[in-house]
């Protein structure tokens, strides 16, 4: 056996290095996926647009009804390409940002829709309660219908897997450079859907991952801000 379940509550696995080799991106909801599929095999796979709706309201910051508007707004370099998370928002006036945005809110999902970040799996999850946010066009925002039945940290996750990425770019049209997957496209793409208690598991681990990562950051500025006040500003360097 390449991966050992050790106890769920709070999950925790051993994985052998061959294994963790075959997995793209190495994280608890990922480990514990592999796991699943070695013990009970494959699962139903479902299009995506069985469970989500994209959302296509846009809106110009610099236009004069925004223009004096405070914006959060992310681009692509705001999303951490390894872990799915929004690692900053930048708070901006209307007038400072450049054309047309997409909006979104808490708990939609950001997916670029461009290569190579589409490959980098550059998606994510907004779990911060934002109020008037923004973000650029290469993202498709995806938010969860309300009707469908699907965990919303396991779906983040599934979007996330290989299985859909090696889809997702195979899926891409338009000059090298600028090769794009469409939202229409994007829709019908398969999603590895197990029995709910299974998505249960995978999104607690995900949703826990999310936790102590912002509690992480919470720490670390906090540690930040009082190293500041006694020592003055810190600038990290590395020999090249």
């Amino acid at each position: 056996m390449t991966i050992e379940l050790i106890q769920t509550e709070p999950l925790i696995l051993t994985i052998t290095e061959e294994s963790a080799s075959s997995i793209d991106t190495v994280d608890a909801g990922a480990a514990y996926t592999q796991y699943l599929h070695e013990q009970i095999g494959d699962f139903e796979q479902q299009p995506l647009g069985n469970f989500v709706e994209v959302i296509s309201k846009s809106v110009n910051p610099r236009s004069s009804k925004y223009a004096n508007q405070t914006f959060e707004y992310i681009d692509l370099r705001e999303v951490d390409d390894i872990y799915g998370s929004i690692l900053t928002f930048k708070v901006n006036q209307g007038s400072e940002i450049g054309s047309t945005k997409h909006r979104f809110q808490q708990n939609d999902i950001l997916f670029a829709k461009i290569m190579p970040s589409l490959a980098n799996k550059k998606i994510a999850l907004v779990t911060q309660d934002v109020t008037n946010a923004v973000a650029s066009t290469e993202f498709i925002v995806l938010r969860k219908k309300v009707q469908a039945e699907i965990n919303l940290y396991y779906l983040f996750r599934a979007l996330r897997s290989d299985h859909f990425t090696l889809q997702a770019t195979a899926n891409v049209t338009g000059a090298t450079g600028r090769q794009r997957i469409s939202p229409s496209k994007l829709l019908e793409l398969q999603i590895i859907v197990p029995p709910e208690e299974i998505q249960k598991q995978i999104g607690d681990a995900v949703e826990q991952e999310f936790t102590l990562r912002t509690l992480a950051a919470e720490q670390s500025k906090k540690a930040d801000d009082l190293a500041q006040f006694v020592l003055g500003s810190l600038t990290l360097r590395t020999n090249s």
